[in-house]
């Protein structure tokens, strides 16, 4: 189940990238987009979660990069909050929250296959 985590996140952050590159490059913002990548990234948040529920002996580097992942679903949040219509929210924000997923995505591939 953690594969599967991984790779539901994984998709995420590359339609956070996409999203990235449109709001860049083009100065808009897309609901749809926005909405598909929060849906893919918890999707495989929930699972991850359930992975480590149901595991008896998970390592800690799961239970580090769930939470990683619920503050970066936050920051998430935060970004919808100050979304303007069609244009992007600030990009140090985005840059924060995309930091935050990157590093937790890392701890748990980190884990996966170390364990």
């Amino acid at each position: 189940m953690i594969l599967s985590a991984i790779v539901l996140i994984g998709i995420a952050a590359l339609v956070g990238l996409m999203i990235i590159f449109i709001g860049v490059r083009y100065r808009k913002g897309y609901l749809a987009l926005g909405l598909g990548h929060a849906g893919l990234a918890s999707t495989g948040l929930i699972v991850l979660v359930v992975a480590i529920l149901r595991a008896p002996n998970h390592h800690l580097l799961y239970n580090n990069a769930a939470l990683l992942f619920v503050l970066t679903l936050l920051g998430g949040l935060v970004l919808l909050a100050l979304r303007e219509g069609r244009k992007p929210p600030p990009l140090i924000v985005v840059s924060i929250h995309a930091a935050m997923a990157v590093f937790a995505l890392y701890l748990l591939v980190k884990g996966y296959f170390l364990y």
